[in-house]
């Protein structure tokens, strides 16, 4: 499991430089990489959110659930009890 816990810190970096990204813009060739790759994954996390509707609806808190998905993906759902 510390696997799962690097890859979530790793991706919640991410979604901090993402956020930075857009107050602050990098350089002009990391701006549209940058916000490509987080669009990109955010449809795809969307995507996840709605394959697994009907598992996160049977978690406790599953707004809690519903935006660690968004943030995590599949890297969160790992670790979700089958329900």
């Amino acid at each position: 499991m510390p696997v799962l816990i690097f890859a979530k810190g790793a991706l919640a970096a991410f979604w901090l430089l993402a956020l930075l990204n857009l107050l602050y813009p990098m350089g002009e060739g990391w701006y549209l990489a940058v916000n490509l790759i987080a669009g990109g994954m955010l449809l795809a996390h969307l995507g996840e959110l709605l394959l697994f509707k009907a598992r996160l609806v049977g978690q406790p808190q599953p707004w809690l659930q519903r935006v660690q998905v968004l943030l995590f993906g599949f890297i969160h759902l790992h670790g979700l009890a089958r329900g």
